[in-house]
């Protein structure tokens, strides 16, 4: 089912006091670790530049124009247990602090509600424990599936089956399937910052395509490579190494190749920067899409669009929900000969058409319109919510310390007293 407008009520437009649950992996700032990360801080400064009161629980290191609350850090946990409590209760070092840091989190943020200073919590750190706690929430508790189900998911899935009041979305249709077998959700597709990125909606006149992404199997950069040689087309490769086997073993030999024959259709420009990629999809006939799992959504499709840039990509994930018949080509997953064929299609392609799809379907602000309007149906019927009494400043980020830990484990706990911390 897809996302419908919330309808107008008396608290449509008063701000709302929101806290976001970042994973606890990587800092949400620039350069970003991942998509995930660029996600949580699009929504989060978007969320405030419109006014709303947001708390970001997230690694101490990252920079949100939110108020940022630093999840526990590496240290403060290695204070508070004992060097071999992992192993007295079963779990993996990593488990265990993954475990109690969404532990201590949703603490401080059930006694925040407790005051009176949450309306609505939006979970993305793909972890069990704030999905099982967050039903003290019920329907003002967000789950979003950015991922296939991994294990932690699926060990609160299985719970969550049985029952629950807490709402979930999925950042596309292929998502919302793959989940609906535990939970129903509403599609609120990413978004990306559009205005940012610079179109070309002139037609190119030399072509040249370009890949770009993590190189890495599940990416299929050699694919790309294959295809151009197959058809005599040049192809700017840019992404960090991410898998250096696959690197050595599947790239660097068609690097090679095309070298030592002497037909300079490859060139490996390496890790680039947003600026660097903006001006070669502008450049470029077509982006090259050929990765081979089934991404959720994919961001570098949206992003190509914004530059007025086609695709050609496989039928994977959420591929065709963003790519149109105007706006790109897709062909089925490794159909060589289909693929080919679409480096004559493409040329026909509207770049203007390009950029459109990318303001009207892939934008931030679109994105977080869907979750706002799902944030306010959820608190309409039994919830108002208190106008603010001034905006907050931004883009100075401001940081809260967390309460002592009080509600650990009493095994954590007891460790936290025995070391003196």
């Amino acid at each position: 089912m897809s996302l419908l407008p919330a309808s107008n009520t008396s608290h449509h437009d008063k701000p709302l006091r929101i806290a976001i649950i970042a994973h606890s992996l990587y800092p949400i700032a620039e350069p970003y670790a991942g998509g995930l990360e660029m996600i949580t801080h699009l929504i989060c400064d978007k969320l405030v530049a419109a006014g709303h009161e947001v708390l970001l629980y997230a690694h101490g290191d990252s920079k949100t124009d939110a108020t940022l609350v630093p999840l526990l850090s590496r240290q403060a946990f290695e204070a508070m247990v004992y060097p071999n409590e992992h192993e007295s209760v079963a779990m993996g070092r990593e488990e265990m602090y993954q475990y109690l840091t969404y532990q201590h989190a949703l603490q401080d943020i059930i006694a925040r509600d407790a005051r009176g200073e949450i309306d609505v919590v939006h979970n993305h750190s793909l972890h069990h424990v704030p999905m099982t706690m967050g039903q003290v929430f019920g329907k003002r508790f967000f789950t979003t599936f950015h991922t296939p189900i991994f294990p932690q998911l699926r060990l609160a899935l299985l719970t969550l089956k049985l029952g629950t009041r807490t709402q979930f979305t999925a950042i596309s249709g292929y998502q919302q399937q793959l989940f609906k077998e535990f939970v129903p959700s509403e599609v609120v597709y990413n978004g990306i910052d559009v205005a940012s990125f610079t179109a070309n909606i002139e037609p190119i006149t030399d072509e040249v395509y370009f890949w770009y992404g993590r190189i890495c199997p599940e990416k299929g950069t050699h694919l790309a490579m294959k295809y151009c040689m197959a058809a005599g087309k040049r192809l700017i490769i840019a992404g960090p190494k991410s898998n250096a086997q696959y690197f050595e073993q599947q790239v660097a030999p068609l690097l090679m190749q095309d070298k030592q024959q002497g037909t300079d259709l490859f060139e490996y420009v390496g890790h680039v920067t947003k600026k660097d990629i903006n001006q070669y999809l502008c450049q470029a006939t077509a982006m090259l899409f050929t990765s081979t799992w089934d991404e959720p959504y994919g961001l570098i499709l949206a992003e190509s669009l914004a530059c007025g840039t086609p695709v050609i990509g496989f039928n994977v994930g959420a591929c065709a929900e963003i790519i149109t018949p105007d706006t790109g080509i897709v062909v089925e997953k490794e159909d060589k000969d289909a693929f080919v064929r679409a480096f004559s299609g493409i040329k026909d392609i509207s770049r203007r058409a390009c950029r459109a799809r990318a303001a009207s379907f892939c934008a931030d602000t679109t994105m977080v319109d869907g979750y706002l309007a799902l944030y306010r149906q959820a608190i309409a019927p039994s919830q108002p919510v208190t106008r603010l009494s001034s905006t907050p400043s931004k883009p100075t980020t401001k940081t809260l310390r967390m309460p002592p830990l009080s509600a650990l484990p009493k095994r954590a706990a007891s460790s936290v007293q025995a070391k003196g911390v």
